[in-house]
Order: C-alpha cells, then structure tokens, then sequence
C-alpha cells in the first residue's frame, strides 16, 4: 500500500546508501594508508640493515625522508579517522530518520487497513441489520 511517506522513505533511503559508499570510501583509504606504513616501516628496516653492513654508506636522510613520510601517513589516518567518525554519526541520524520515518508510514498503513476493515464490518453491519429488518417487519405482516 502507497503512503504519503513513501518519498521520503526513498530519499532516506538514498542517504544511507551514500553515507554507507563513503564509508566504504574512507576505510579502503585506511586500508591503503596501512599498507603504505607497513612498506615504510618494511622499507626503513632493510635500508638500516643495508647501511649497517657498509659504514661508508649514509642512509640517514632518507630515513628522515621516510620518518617524514610515517608521519605524514599518521597524520592522513588522523583525518580519515575523524572524517569516518563524522559519516558514522551522519549515517546514525540518517538510519533514524529512516526509522521514524518508517513507523510513521507503518502506522499510516496501519490505520488505513484498519479504517477499511472498520468501514468493511459497518458494511456487513448494515446488511445484517437491514436483513433483520426485513426479516422482522415480514414477520410483522405475517401476523397481520
């Protein structure tokens, strides 16, 4: 059954799907930011144990380089990690919005399956009651 709030059943319902899509978004960010520290940390250690075999190689500024790169890395999860926080909380209001917004039309479809059930039974009401008037006043002029 159609209700008045059925378009807006379908705009919640869109909202939430895109919040679920930048979600989805922001944690293969993460995923990939991880693995990006991972090959540094990976990357820092074989160099450090390259450079400990050969004492005339310099390696310290490209472990500065790539400390930097670790803290640039840290500092990019840092702002997904609150930018996630913001669209967990958006898609918890969307998803209650979308609730309410479906008990209402819950309710909605209950009262008018309830208004057609009532105007159904006044129906068979009047039938049985104009049937027993007829049935009645039959029997009235029967005894006439």
């Amino acid at each position: 059954m159609k209700t008045p709030f059925d378009g807006a059943l379908r705009v919640q319902q869109r909202e939430i799907d895109d919040v679920r899509v930048a979600i989805n978004v922001q944690v293969n960010q993460l995923v990939q930011i991880e693995n990006s520290r991972a090959a540094v940390d990976a990357t820092i250690e074989r160099e450090t144990a390259a450079a400990a075999d050969d004492l005339n190689f310099s390696y310290h500024n490209y472990v500065a380089r790539m400390c930097a790169e670790r803290a640039r890395l840290r500092e990019d999860q840092a702002l997904i990690d609150a930018q996630l926080a913001r669209l967990r909380t958006k898609a918890a209001a969307a998803y209650g919005s979308f609730k309410a917004i479906e008990t209402a039309a819950d309710g909605f479809r209950s009262s008018a399956e309830r208004a057609i059930a009532n105007a159904e039974q006044a129906q068979i009401d009047d039938r049985a009651a104009s049937a027993f008037i007829r049935t009645r006043y039959a029997q009235r002029r029967a005894r006439a």
